[in-house]
């Protein structure tokens, strides 16, 4: 069993998707092996600006998201489901979804039972 880690809030690096097949998101890994333990966790934050979206995509996992602050919406295949500060999603493996903030800003945390987020296998659905 590892020792407890401290993340502090402007750490690890921001990372962006800004392109066709990915849509344009900020994240940040809180949780990830690739920089400490992890014990079977991975956790991030995701940041969409006002009409900022994570394309539609599936996963191999079963993922949660958590408003952390904003409004939103959540998209799955074929319906969107409004979302706001304090709501929680669980998306089971294999669900058509994606992530979108069309009047204002959105920050998500998002899980995921692996070690690292490069486990978590992103299966994007074609680029309109």
């Amino acid at each position: 069993m590892s020792d407890p880690v401290h993340i502090p809030s402007e750490t690890p690096d921001l990372q962006t998707w800004d392109d066709d097949r990915h849509g344009r998101a900020k994240f940040r890994l809180l949780v990830d092996a690739s920089g400490g333990p992890s014990e079977g966790l991975v956790q991030g934050l995701v940041y969409l600006s006002p009409g900022d979206a994570e394309n539609m995509h599936r996963h191999d996992l079963p993922e949660t998201v958590h408003v952390i602050r904003g409004r939103g919406e959540a998209r799955f295949d074929g319906r969107s489901l409004p979302l706001e500060t304090g709501d929680t999603v669980f998306v089971p493996p294999g669900d058509l979804h994606g992530w979108a903030a069309p009047e204002g800003d959105l920050v998500l945390l998002f899980t995921f039972p692996a070690d690292r987020l490069d486990e978590v296998a992103y299966h994007f659905a074609e680029a309109a």
